[in-house]
This record gives structure tokens, sequence and C-alpha cells, in this order.
């Protein structure tokens, strides 16, 4: 983009020298690849025009005495545009060449340039006068207001007269895609658009029209591309036409309903993020009333995009943003009406959200509410500020009598309904009686309120952005997570963390409007990398492949709807069912993966046992223990300090101190566990053979005297076809202690549900730390070694048996210790039972405790209960958004 400092002057060709002794405007001039901009720099409302590069005819340069470089623009609406450079010669030499390769460049598009000016009902209207050389013979397509009139009377509101205005300003100032907008421009708009010139001076205003210049088949072609395709959005659509301005007669006609339906659905498809979204329909209905279809439909586009954005989304957190804005602005403009409402708990952002939404679409009667958007399209959001405002102004007296909402509402219902009444019919006066109450309120909010511009707007939605968007987020994400099926193994934390991790790897924006999101494959590998020991972030060569084959079968496994990507309603599904507690439900989820009506084959149990070995490989290279490993360590620790606490001769009553550090035979422990998870994997796989049955089983001792070739399980044979079913698979694995251990606790252990979105340490943590940290917490060792001391006190020194030594080895007593939870119930000694509750039992029993339990009670109760009544505001401020959504 090029910029340069110039001063223009303008007028109409056959007039060239018009403006030859005024003071010319100073600004500066843009050039891009499709336009020429120039705004003044003192006020753009002095002059300001978007140029076409299309619709300029001719360049030529001027000579000049009194600056050092001039150009000549004609335009197609022989408009003539001088443009003074100003600045070094260099810099201007260099913007006329990209000036010149710019309109060469966009020759090609000045073939569209005839075809699009006769859908200007602008070029229209001049040359029916003779004063364009268009030949025009048809009336360009326009809104529905064409064939079921526009609203209101004509005559009173002065249609002719302003079309006289209009034509005179493009007669001297151009027209649609050349237009320059001058002082006069923005007064006409300001007294009320002529209903033929309406749409196309809305479609200016807003910038679509250059966006349908530059787009001129992308509406058609999205009908086409998507004809008879139906979606959720096209669902909703259907359901709000008839609700749509049900006042105007275009929609109880089919022919208005279809038009609105097409718009509607070409912008879903346009942008499928937001789809289709409340209210909308409320105002592409009103934008159809002035506009041709593709005109609303660009219309829409730059309404959502860029004037309004996040207004027309899932959230509408644009909308709930600019509530807030608004309740601080009436708090900044209007301290006693904003004390009243707190005062009586008056809910203003509810009242006000239809204004903002619908445009006011809904509020007035729509030939008022057309006078708003003429306005709202010229200069912006600001407007529906300044009319908001000066509606609680200019009926504030009334409002401050009001001590509920909906007296509230009555009194505003009220008044819109009355804005063709005087606004002050006592006067003696006859021109001040004559003053309609819309006349007053455009006053008022455009000359009293003019002060609420785009910079203070934006001041205020900065303050309140963040706690917008959090409201939302936090509103958004209970909703989602109240909707999702039931996960009997997570707690609502447990929830909360996984939707967080989920959303954060698939980056959603769900604070600003973004649809459902889904999981890819990589992204389920990345979130299965951070909360499973078993799944690497950049695996070995050897661990690659398998990991990827599984991981791969769980993504298919979870993926019920086969749409190559999951939804966090699956994921959380699929979880649920990994990290089952139920020892035979965990055992039956895995082997689910595999079983094909309700069996696995040969080559299904060779998958099974690859599968194991790898998701187990952790435990198998030592990088991770095993609760059976644990218990040894803790066993060949206690087994160290009761020798040492034996030698030292200390009494049974002394405490047991816990050794910061304990050498341990790192090489043995390591060997051992990879010992039995080797010896795992190859049980499971001969077993699983041996207990498999031949698909078409026979009788193994049919005539077993006379044929002795049978003389072996069928399934043996590695020819012959083997299945293996749930109970078998169940048998097998409960016939290993390790891989039942691994599926009763080890394998829901080993994903980490709970840990924290911005945790980013490694979850694989070397030997040495786990025995670290097995030594700081001593009090399961301490436990072992108070064991031991008991035991041999109860003995004596010799034992039952005569002997030192117990009948079992110290480990394998303490292992069936550890597993009477498992088999039985353990037998309390009531010594130990009044000990354990001594405590607990007093303040239970005694009455003087429980009077002083319940009077604190009461106090915290009194001091939550006053605490709450102090902060009802902000309790009510934080409920508020959510209310609204």
């Amino acid at each position: 983009m090029e910029e340069l400092a110039v001063e223009v002057s303008f007028g109409s060709e056959s007039n060239k020298d018009v403006y030859k002794n005024t003071n010319y405007p100073q600004g500066r001039i843009y050039l891009t690849q499709h336009f020429l901009v120039f705004g003044d720099v003192f006020d753009r409302r002095n002059c300001l025009f978007t140029l076409h590069l299309s619709t300029v005819k001719k360049v030529e340069r001027l000579p000049t005495s009194l600056y050092g470089f001039a150009l000549a623009l004609t335009t197609h609406s022989k408009i003539y545009i001088k443009l003074y450079l100003v600045g070094l010669r260099s810099d201007s030499e260099r913007f006329s060449s990209v000036l010149k390769s710019a309109l060469k460049n966009n020759l090609a598009n000045v073939k569209n340039l005839a075809p699009f000016i006769q859908s200007c009902y602008s070029e229209y209207l001049l040359a029916k006068n003779k004063v364009s050389g268009e030949k025009i013979s048809e009336i360009p397509p326009g809104g529905l207001g064409i064939l079921f009139k526009f609203p209101g009377n004509p005559k009173e509101l002065r249609d002719r007269s302003k079309m006289k205005l209009w034509f005179d300003l493009f007669r001297i100032d151009g027209r649609n895609l050349s237009l320059i907008k001058t002082p006069m421009f923005y007064k006409l708009v300001r007294v009320g658009l002529p209903n033929r010139l309406r749409g196309e001076i809305w479609e200016l205003c807003c910038g679509s029209m250059y966006m349908r210049v530059d787009n001129r088949t992308e509406y058609t072609n999205l009908l086409e591309a998507n004809k008879d395709k139906t979606s959720l959005a096209i669902d909703e659509i259907s359901k709000d036409l008839n609700r749509s301005l049900p006042e105007y007669a275009a929609y109880q006609d089919p022919q208005g309903i279809e038009r609105l339906r097409r718009v509607l659905t070409a912008y879903s498809w346009k942008n499928p993020e937001i789809g289709y979204c409340q209210a909308m329909n409320i105002v592409v209905a009103a934008l159809l009333i002035y506009m041709s279809e593709e005109q609303a439909y660009w219309c829409l586009n730059v309404l959502c995009d860029r004037i309004v954005p996040g207004y027309y989304s899932k959230t509408m957190y644009g909308t709930l943003l600019d509530q807030r804005v608004f309740e601080s602005l009436v708090a900044q403009t209007m301290p006693m009406l904003w004390t009243h409402i707190n005062k009586f708990d008056i809910q203003l952002s509810v009242i006000s959200l239809p204004w903002f939404l619908s445009l006011y679409l809904t509020s007035m009667p729509l030939v008022f509410a057309f006078r708003i958007l003429d306005v709202f399209f010229l200069q912006g959001p600001k407007t529906l500020f300044q009319v908001a405002l000066a509606v609680l102004k200019l009926n504030g007296e009334q409002l401050l009598q009001a001590e509920d909402d909906g007296t509230f509402i009555s009194i505003l219902k009220t008044y819109f309904q009355t804005l063709d009444q005087s606004a002050h019919p006592s006067s003696s006066n006859p021109k001040y009686a004559q003053v309609t109450r819309f006349q007053e309120l455009l006053v008022t909010a455009f000359k009293e309120f003019s002060v609420i511009g785009d910079d203070v707007i934006e001041k205020h939605r900065t303050k309140h952005r963040d706690s917008i968007f959090q409201n939302i987020s936090t509103f958004v994400k209970r909703t989602e997570l109240r909707n999702l099926p039931r996960t009997s193994n997570f707690s609502q934390d447990d929830l909360s963390l996984l939707y967080d991790r989920f959303y954060s790897i698939v980056q959603s924006q769900i604070a600003v409007g973004g649809g459902s999101l889904f999981m890819d494959f990589l992204a389920f590998t990345t979130f299965m990398t951070q909360i499973c020991d078993w799944v690497e972030e950049h695996p070995g060569k050897d661990i690659c492949d398998k990991q990827e084959k599984f991981l791969k079968r769980l993504f298919d496994q979870w993926n019920d709807d086969k749409l190559g990507e999951l939804s966090l309603a699956q994921l959380l599904v699929g979880l649920n069912n990994m990290v089952e507690p139920d020892l035979l439900s965990s055992i039956s989820n895995f082997f689910s993966l595999y079983s094909v009506d309700d069996n696995v084959d040969r080559e299904g149990i060779l998958t099974i046992s690859e599968d194991l070995l790898y998701i187990t490989y952790p435990w198998k290279e030592g990088l991770l223990l095993d609760s059976l490993t644990e218990s040894a360590i803790e066993n060949a620790i206690a087994d160290k300090i009761y020798k040492q606490q034996q030698e030292k001769g200390n009494s049974e009553d002394e405490a047991i101190p816990i050794p910061t550090s304990i050498d341990i035979d790192k090489k043995r422990i390591e060997s051992m566990q990879l010992e039995r998870y080797l010896s795992a994997a190859s049980t499971f796989i001969q077993r699983a053979f041996e207990y498999a049955q031949p698909v078409e089983e026979e009788p193994l001792l049919k005539e077993l005297s006379v044929d002795n070739t049978i003389s072996h399980n069928a399934a043996l044979n590695p020819k012959t076809p083997v299945v293996l079913n749930l109970p078998t698979f169940r048998m097998v694995i409960l016939a290993d202690e390790t891989y039942e251990l691994f599926f009763n606790k080890t394998l829901r252990k080993s994903i980490h549900i709970d840990k924290p979105v911005e945790n980013n340490t490694e979850t694989m943590r070397n030997l040495r730390d786990m025995f670290d940290g097995l030594l700081a917490d001593g009090r399961e060792v301490a436990k072992k070694v108070r064991r031991r001391m008991d035991s041999a006190a109860h003995q004596g020194p010799h034992g039952d048996n005569g002997s030192v030594k117990s009948s079992k080895s110290a480990k394998t007593q303490d292992e069936d210790e550890e597993r009477d939870d498992d088999f039985g119930v353990i037998d309390i000694d009531e010594n130990d039972k009044d000990l354990l509750l001594g405590a607990e039992a007093q303040v239970l029993v005694d009455p003087t405790n429980n009077q002083h339990a319940n009077k604190k009670q009461i106090e915290s109760f009194h001091k939550a209960e006053r605490e709450a009544s102090n902060n009802t505001k902000t309790a009510h401020d934080t409920n508020l958004i959510e209310f609204e959504t």
C-alpha cells in the first residue's frame, strides 16, 4: 500500500475550475491493489472518498507553479479530481508509477463495471434524466418494498424532495463506486434517506458495495454449490422465517420468505463457524425491504465481521460486552438514574439487549427504526449507544418512579409506541409543538451525546472485555459439561481439567463465538502424551510404530460415528472406560478394542500381546514402578531399618527414625520387574492359545481308542483357526499376578486425569527419584517396621515354632497383610479402635463441645451471610452475563 500527503480539489468534468478559489482539503491518500482512498486530515466529513480503480477513466499530469507535482483523475461519473502531491519529488514520482501499474492491473475489472452500475439506482436515476451516459433501460433490482410498498407514508416522509437533493449531489460529487463524501452527504443521510436509494446508500456507507463489485458471483455460486444440502443452521433458519418482522406484508408471503431464506442460507454456508444466530433473521428481513438479495448478503457479511463483531455469534459476546459498556456509560452520564437502577435491582442490560441485538427494529415502529439504521450505517455502532442513552435521558423522570423491571419496561415500551406524537404538545410556540418525540430523540442522541465517540466506547470495551470473556467462557464450559454423557469415573474437577486440555490442544476460541471443534488424530496423540505415562512425545524407533498403532486403535474405537474426528464427549467416554476401577469391567473394555462379534481371532490374540508389551514398557524398562515393586522396596527398607533397630537395642515404644537415604540394589529391582512383565507377556500368549477355542470345535475324544492322532488341543495347532472369547480372556489375565494388577490398578494410575493443563513437567521419573520419594514419605515404611517389631514381641525370641524366623518369609507375610482388604474383613482390636476414635468420640458425646461447635457454625453462617450481603452487586454482575446468554 502506497501513502502520500496531498491536497484535493474536485468538481464536475464540465466545470473543472468550480473549486478554483476555495481552500483545498488536505489529507493523506492511500493506494491499494483495487482502491484509491482519501480522507481529510482535519475532519473526514469535509472530504472523504474511496474510488474503485476500475472507475478511473483517465489520469493526466498537470503543470503547476505552486506544487511540484499534480495529477488529474476523471471518473466514469464525470467527476474531475485534482491531486496536488505534497512532499519529495521522488516520492511523488514513485506514487505516480505505482498508480499507473495498479490501473493497468485493474483493466480486467473494467469490463465488470458496466454490469455492476446497472444494478445501482443512482445510475438509473441520472440516466433517466439524461445526466449519465449509461444506457439503463430497466429499473435495477431492488428490495421487497418495490412489490409490497415501503413502510411509512412517502408524502409525510417527503420522499420526492429527498430524492431531488440526492440527484443534485450525484451530479456534483459522483455516485456509487466513485462518490465523494462531503458535508452535504452526511446532512442528507441524517435527514433520512429516500426509499429507493436507502439500500444503495446503506451498502455504500458500510462498504459492502466494494465487496459486491469484487465478488459478483459469490452469492449465486454459494446457493448453487450447496443446493439440497442440509445443516443445523438451515433447520434453525426454517423455524424463524415466519417470525421475522411479521408486521410487514412481505413476510406473510412466500416470495418474501424465500428471499429471506436464501440470504440466511448463503451466509450460513459462507461462515459455518457462525451459521445462523439469534436476531439475524430480523436484521436481514429489514435489509431485504430496501436491498436485493445479493446486496443484503454482502451487507450482512460486513455487519457481522466488522461493524458489530460478536453480536451474531454462538455466545453473543459482542452484544454482552456492549451491554456492560452501556451500563458504564449510564453510570457516567446519568449517575442519579444509575443509583436508582441499582437500588431496585432493575436489570438494565436485559431491557437494552434487544435494542442492540435487533438494531432497534423490534423496539420501535419500522419507519423510525430505519432512520436509526441510516445513521448507524453511516457512523457505526456508537449510534446504538447514543440513541439508548437518549432514550433513558428523555424518560428519566418517569423511570425514577419505577421500582421494578415491569414498570421500567412498560414506560419505555409506551415511549417507543408514541414516537410520532408531539414532544411538547402544550407549548404555545407552534413550531416547537410540531417537534415529534422522534425528532427530539435524534437531537438528544446526536447532539447531547455526540461526545460518546468510538474512542470512548473502545476504552470501555477494553476495560470490560476480559471479565466478559471470562464469564462467557465459564458459562459455555459449564453448559457443555452439563450436557456431556455420564462419566462416573470422573469428578467435576476432572471434567473441568479435561475440558480445558481438550480445547487448549485444538486451539479453541470458545469465548469469541467459535463453533464445535473436534480433535483429529494428531491432536489426540498430543492429548494422550500429556496425560499417559506410556505415550511419549518423541518415542524411540522401536516404540514409535507400536505407539501409533495402539493410539490409532483407541482413536477409531472411541470415534463411534467414524467421521475421523473426536468430539469432547467421545473422548471423555473413551477415557472413562480406560480408568474404570472395576477389575472385570476394565478387562472387558480392553478386550472390546479387538473383538469382533465378541471374539478375537488368532491374529487378534497376537495383536493384543504386542499391545500389552507396548503399554507396559515403562514398567518393563524400569521407568515406572508398579505396586508390587514398591511393596518389595518398602519391605527391603523395612528389613534393613528393623535390623538396625535390633542391633541398637531400641525399645518398641520409641519412635522409628527414617533415614534420608538407603542404598538400594537398583539393577536387581529393575531385573525383577522386567522378568515379571516378560514372563507375563510370555504366559499370556501361551495360555491364550492354550485355552482358545477352534472356530469349528471338534470332539477331542472322538474314537480316542482307535484314532490316536487327536491327542492334544486343536487350538494349539497353528493351522487351526481359533477364537478367544471374553470369559477366556478374563481367565488368562486373572491367572497372572502382574497383568491382574495392571488392569486393576497400574493402568488407571498411569493416566493422570488430574494433571493441571499448565503443568509441563515430565510424567516419566527416573528410578532414583521414586526411591527418594518413598523415603521422604516414610509412613508406609514405618508401619512395616512397626509390624515386624510387634510380631517379634508377640512371638518371643524364638517365635511360635521355636525358631527366630516365622514359617513364612517376611515378604510373603507382608503381602498377605496388604491383601487382607481384598479377601475379607480386617479384625480390629477394641483397644486400638478406642485409641483411633477417641478424639472424635469425645466431640460427639460431650454436650459442651457440641454446643461450642454449634455456636461456631452459627457464627460462621452469619459471617458468610454478611459477606454475601455485602457482595450482592458483585454476585449480581457475575451472574448477569450467564442469565443473558
